[in-house]
């Protein structure tokens, strides 16, 4: 079936403003816009018109149609609507005004500030759509897809001490017009080591040949695994936040190295993030972005049932983290997550913040998306990526630890597969988006 892409831009001017608090307070002066722009070239034949109406208590419903038609532009303008939380229905009608398609979702206006909203129309009597989800009319997404590199596996085990079990959790970033790749080699026994390799197209790669990071010394809080997470470059300097441990079975740490060239890193000697009980006895991060100014480290936890959840915690250095209180952040509540979500990974386009999670147990990986980076909600068609989609099956058994890697126009998911029982041990491949 053909899609309808309805993007709305909800367009707010303050108009007043108060220092004071007014959370629970509506200032009827401060409005804004909601402007839904039609794909009108890749609409259903059948359908000719679109309304959208907004609802809210104590307000009178705000209704605007389009005629596909008929009408010269493809947008349909809602103005002057009060600041708030407010209730979106879009319904696609034929000409006998029969609704074919229809999607809501809760849109909250807030004075100054600008929201893009993905909403998802899909048949009547299938159910609705929700916020920040792709547009489809039943049938797959047509954003864009998510094929696996042909070729893969791109990166394998050297057969040395140091990874003589497999290699994993790739930590990618274009830096200095060429691929650089941190991932952790397995020594057995959980024994693990931080690796690296470069690459100048991302398939074929040159590997160092000794770990650039160890475990620590005997009873040291990481003596006995590192495991790389995260890689950013600031002001010149690598700073790279791992995962330590000194028993698989005890708590795990979060731990920072810094580094002037991504090979020579030196150690913070204590960790920077610590597990604590219940949800996150063990922990381990996975993404950091900067909003506002401040370091948002994205890590999942689990318990001693190995449940798995993700968790997020604030810093204003990128050293001293505070953990959000609202924690977790995002749990498993779908069949196909099993017992939990992990391994974060946030981008942002198009303003909007993008999570891309595996399930606990290697099945696949799923989308989520954000305004603020806080309150996450899944894409409906997850998994958009599973295990035996993996080309000639080299990840049949598991995948897992994405990393989503973005040069220009060109995404890349780069991630850890296992064939089968007989040959479990991680290798390395990618994904490619399709546009």
């Amino acid at each position: 079936m053909k899609a309808l892409a309805i993007l709305l831009l909800i367009l707010l001017s303050i108009l007043s403003f108060s220092c004071s608090d007014q959370s629970n307070l509506i200032n009827n002066k401060e409005s804004g816009k909601i402007l839904l722009k039609i794909d009108r070239a890749n609409a259903p034949s059948s359908v000719t018109l679109i309304t959208a109406t907004l609802s809210r208590e104590g307000y009178s419903n705000i209704t605007s149609t389009l005629n596909l038609l008929s009408d010269s532009t493809a947008d349909l303008l809602m103005d002057n609507i009060p600041a708030g939380n407010w209730h979106l229905k879009v319904d696609a009608m034929n000409d006998s005004m029969v609704v074919l398609y229809t999607g809501e979702t809760d849109v909250n206006i807030l004075a100054g500030f600008v929201t893009n909203i993905n909403l998802n129309l899909i048949p009547t009597g299938q159910g609705t759509g929700s916020i920040y989800i792709y547009v489809t009319w039943g049938g797959t997404n047509i954003n864009y897809q998510w094929i696996d590199n042909p070729t893969n596996p791109v990166l394998q085990s050297s057969g040395n001490y140091f990874d003589n079990y497999g290699v994993a959790q790739p930590v990618i970033i274009y830096d200095e017009n060429k691929y650089k790749m941190w991932y952790h080699g397995d020594g057995g026994n959980a024994k693990k080591y931080v690796l690296y390799a470069e690459s100048s197209d991302g398939k074929n790669w040159v590997k160092h040949p000794v770990p650039v990071l160890s475990p620590g010394a005997a009873g040291s809080w990481d003596s006995w695994a590192v495991q790389p997470c995260i890689v950013i470059k600031e002001s010149g300097i690598y700073k790279m936040y791992y995962t330590g441990y000194s028993n698989q079975y005890d708590p795990w740490f979060i731990g920072m190295a810094t580094s002037v060239d991504g090979i020579n890193w030196t150690k913070k000697p204590n960790p920077i993030l610590s597990s604590g009980s219940g949800w996150e006895y063990q922990i381990s991060a996975s993404s950091i972005i900067k909003k506002n100014n401040q370091y948002y480290l994205y890590y999942n936890g689990r318990n001693a049932a190995y449940n798995e959840k993700i968790g997020l915690a604030i810093s204003n250095d990128g050293i001293n983290f505070t953990k959000y209180s609202g924690n977790p952040i995002l749990t498993n509540d779908k069949p196909w997550e099993g017992s939990g979500v992990m391994c974060p990974i946030i981008y942002q386009e198009n303003n909007i913040y993008k999570m891309v999670y595996m399930s606990a147990q290697g099945t696949g990986f799923g989308l989520a998306q954000s305004s603020d980076g806080i309150n996450w909600t899944k894409d409906p068609q997850n998994p958009f990526f599973r295990k035996d989609q993996t080309a000639n099956g080299w990840g049949n058994s598991n995948i897992a630890y994405p990393n989503v890697v973005r040069v220009n126009n060109d995404f890349r998911i780069y991630y850890s597969g296992a064939a089968n029982s007989y040959n479990p041990y991680y290798k390395i491949g990618f994904l490619k988006r399709t546009n």
